[in-house]
């Protein structure tokens, strides 16, 4: 319905805020990481936006970024996830620390996000990391004219980066994992996983 909203920020709390479109007030529930991102009360905002509809109300979220719309939109395909607990994930864990926590499926770092239990946590896990890493991968340039082992590590690359490491932390995990293997025998999602291991000690 919206794709983003720009006006005044008329109104600014934690996770609500309301921005001034032409005399019309948009409520907006934002994850903190958005609301610390915004400028003070009575200048300049603007937020993208994704609208949910439910039987009984609809809303609209606010998103200081692409990442944060995205992650937000994935949070809501898990089943038993709807949008404010989706925030409040969102609001849990930085974009970066969410993302490695479902990909390296570290229940404690998701069940330490205030209404999360450990079955809630175990779906997050089950239902995101593939689509995570995924998303990691397809971020950058096709593999067009690479090897297959080339695009192997082109794309464990562009994954990690995409879960917050260096570029450089990313390839000097992925080579010590490579050292003495062929990398024709191992995934993508299993050269990351061993990648995520490592990286702490790079």
């Amino acid at each position: 319905m919206y794709s983003f909203l720009a006006g005044i920020l008329a109104e600014k709390s934690p996770t609500l805020v309301t921005i001034d479109v032409n005399g019309i007030g948009f409520q907006l529930v934002v994850p903190l990481s958005t609301s610390r991102e915004l400028p003070a009360v009575g200048e300049k905002a603007k937020l993208l936006t994704q609208h949910v509809v439910r039987e009984d109300a609809q809303l609209l979220f606010g998103f200081a970024t692409e990442e944060e719309r995205s992650l937000f939109k994935l949070l809501l395909s898990v089943s038993g996830v709807g949008p404010k607990l989706a925030i409040t994930v969102l609001s849990g864990l930085g974009i970066g620390e969410l993302k490695r926590a479902i990909v390296e499926g570290s229940v404690p770092a998701l069940t330490a996000i205030s209404g999360i239990g450990r079955k809630t946590a175990e779906r997050l896990i089950v239902e995101l990391r593939e689509k995570i890493v995924v998303e990691g991968r397809s971020e950058g340039k096709s593999g067009a004219g690479l090897s297959k082992s080339e695009v192997l590590v082109q794309d464990s690359i562009r994954a990690l980066v995409s879960l917050g490491y260096s570029k450089q932390s990313a390839k000097t995990a992925i080579q010590k994992v490579l050292e003495g293997r062929s990398s024709e025998r191992i995934s993508t999602e299993s050269l990351i996983r061993e990648s995520l291991k490592q990286i702490q000690y790079v």
